[in-house]
């Protein structure tokens, strides 16, 4: 299965909740986690007819008990409806080893996966649960317990996003295949 591929199917559901509410984003964690920002410029995916996508930053917050990620979009922009998070903790070993996917929605659900290399996911969701999306403020977080990554030392992130429709360019953040900088359990 595609990593874009799971991203859309954990995404699905969640359609129809779209108008029925927004929950408030928090950008509060705990004291004694690491922090990096990785920026990404703004109008890289620019031309296209639906505007929606343009990741400026991804936030990583990497704390005792949870990794956690905030997208941040271009305010033009509107959050994609396809997010996958692909997620490195070994640096020795070729490609990320995890890939987190989700969409928005009221309530929507991310699903973890063992990666494939960058394109792929390997078997069953390892773990999953909820996201918290601000439309207003273009912005998507995901909370992933540490456990479900094996507690790692560090990690680095990249961020895909994508529409369910076809034609819909592809933003990567901070750029294709390339990675947030390394962020260390606080």
């Amino acid at each position: 299965m595609t990593t874009l591929r799971a991203a859309r199917a954990a995404a699905a559901p969640l359609g129809a909740g779209l108008t029925a509410g927004l929950l408030v984003l928090s950008l509060g964690s705990p004291a004694g986690a690491a922090v990096r920002v990785a920026e990404d410029p703004v109008g890289d995916t620019a031309g296209h007819a639906h505007g929606t996508g343009d990741v400026t930053k991804l936030r990583i917050k990497h704390a005792p008990r949870a990794l956690r990620m905030i997208a941040f979009h271009a305010e033009d922009s509107r959050l994609s409806d396809v997010q996958a998070f692909i997620i490195d903790t070994d640096a020795d070993a070729a490609g990320p080893e995890y890939t987190l996917g989700t969409g928005i929605g009221e309530g929507g659900s991310w699903h973890l996966y063992r990666a494939d290399g960058w394109t792929g996911v390997l078997g069953d969701a390892l773990c999953k649960g909820r996201n918290d999306w601000d439309r207003k403020k273009s912005r998507m977080k995901v909370v992933v317990p540490r456990s479900c990554l094996g507690k790692p030392a560090r990690v680095r992130v990249n961020l895909v996003t994508s529409n369910d429709y076809p034609g819909t360019p592809v933003d990567h953040a901070p750029g294709k295949r390339r990675y947030s900088r390394w962020v260390v359990a606080g």
